[in-house]
């Protein structure tokens, strides 16, 4: 049977204490480890399909979600819009597990990337997935990492601050925010080891991510991939497209390698 936002009684903290659960009357329990998860996944129950204008104020949806479980969760569950809007659905994938959430390639929903829940395959919400654990390096291997790339971004080579000592004004402040990168995807069986780290800006660890989402080559095909090792490549594994242009500051950048 589908799953409808009717027939949720209650959103609550998970009982484990990590997390939340979205709760079914006959006692069934759909756990999620991240908060602005919840707000992406009742959309896709609700529609069968979302995407990141769902969670902005481009839309109505996210009110009427609160509306509709007024009384049965607490108000601060999940924010009024969300600025990087695509995230808590890439999530739902590569943290929550919920690997059956489609990403159509080519689809789109409200002009934005679509995500798509088929009703089929609501029953495999309630089963007990692996979640990717993430976690940033060690304060002693981000000093190192910092040094070695000369506190800039591992992508585009912009100067990087962490998010605290930035100005709410400063110009392309996406550019400058500091992001610690699993340059293999934990979800592709990434380790976090100081050598699977690189710190890129928010803006290039988004765009990273919106390809590792549609990617389904093995995980050895990152050592070959410029978005992980740029160090090495300036290909894109699995678009083969090359980003020498926008990644200049290694040598083999200049070499512009053919992607034709």
């Amino acid at each position: 049977m589908s799953l409808t936002i009717a027939g949720i009684t209650s959103i609550t903290k998970h009982i484990s204490g990590r997390g939340y659960a979205i709760n079914f009357p006959d006692g069934r329990v759909i756990h999620l480890h991240k908060r602005r998860t919840i707000p992406a996944l009742l959309t896709l129950i609700k529609f069968g399909e979302g995407c990141e204008t769902d969670l902005t104020r481009n839309s109505t949806n996210l009110a009427d979600l609160k509306e509709a479980l007024r009384g049965k969760m607490s108000e601060d569950f999940f924010q009024d819009s969300y600025s990087d809007a695509n995230k808590p659905f890439s999530e739902l994938w590569n943290e929550e597990g919920f690997t059956f959430i489609t990403n159509p390639h080519g689809q789109s929903r409200l002009g934005s990337k679509k995500y798509v829940l088929d009703p089929n395959d609501h029953e495999k919400l309630f089963l007990a997935g692996k979640k990717a654990e993430r976690k940033p390096p060690t304060a002693t291997h981000q000093e190192v990492l910092m040094q070695r790339q000369d506190s800039c971004c591992n992508l585009c080579n912009s100067k990087l601050r962490v998010g605290a000592g930035i100005s709410p004004n400063s110009f392309s402040r996406d550019r400058i925010r500091l992001v610690w990168d699993h340059r293999i995807p934990v979800e592709k069986g990434g380790d976090s080891l100081a050598g699977n780290y690189q710190a890129l800006c928010f803006y290039c660890n988004k765009c990273k991510w919106q390809v590792c989402n549609f990617c389904t080559l093995p995980a050895d095909s990152c050592f070959n991939c410029a978005l992980a090792f740029p160090e090495e490549t300036s290909i894109i594994a699995p678009t083969q497209e090359n980003i020498g242009d926008r990644a200049p500051h290694y040598p083999h950048a200049s070499l512009l390698e053919s992607s034709d």
